[in-house]
């Protein structure tokens, strides 16, 4: 029942917003009665909350490539990949929406912590191979590189070519104290 619960959460979010959200349709789409929900969770959300965090351990798939910077070009258009589908950008939304309730608030900053904890070994590795100097922040040079992506997608809606993405790494490698080319 519990996944069938965050499935239909997930799709109401995708479909209808957070603002949209409602435990009636989300009890119906997932074939289960309303009280049920409210017993389990509580509130709305509880549920998104809950839900959010049961989707959110999808991870991109961090590259070795033996490079930085085609590590992470190769980790930005995969980041890219995902932005653009419904359901992150549902995730996203309500994420960033949800600032305003302590438990929301809480799931995000953990989403954020646990992914830019994920890239932080293309970073590491980088650093190994005397790349990139030790004292380089690895989360701001990731967050530098995800940062516009994220805003050109999740701002305007702008489709991001893989140029576009390759120019951000680019731009992002020359400006980086510390960072040396392979």
């Amino acid at each position: 029942m519990t996944a069938a619960v965050h499935a239909a959460t997930i799709a109401a979010l995708i479909e209808r917003g957070l603002d949209g959200l409602a435990m009636e349709d989300i009890a119906a789409r997932a074939g289960v009665n309303k009280t049920t929900i409210y017993r389990r969770w509580g509130t709305r959300e509880d549920l998104l909350a809950d839900a959010l965090i049961a989707n959110s351990g999808r991870q991109i798939e961090i590259p070795d490539t033996g490079r930085l910077r085609d590590d992470l070009t190769v980790f930005a258009l995969r980041v890219r990949d995902a932005l653009v589908a419904p359901a992150s950008q549902a995730l996203i939304s309500a994420l960033a929406g949800g600032s305003h309730h302590e438990r929301l608030d809480d799931v995000g900053r953990r989403f954020w912590t646990g992914r830019l904890a994920a890239a932080r070994p293309v970073i590491e590795r980088a650093v190994a191979r005397d790349e990139v100097a030790r004292d380089v922040d690895a989360d701001d040079l990731i967050l530098r590189i995800v940062g516009p992506l994220w805003l050109s997608v999740m701002g305007p809606g702008r489709p991001l070519p893989d140029t576009f993405v390759e120019l951000t790494v680019d731009i992002v490698l020359a400006g980086t104290p510390g960072v040396r080319p392979a």
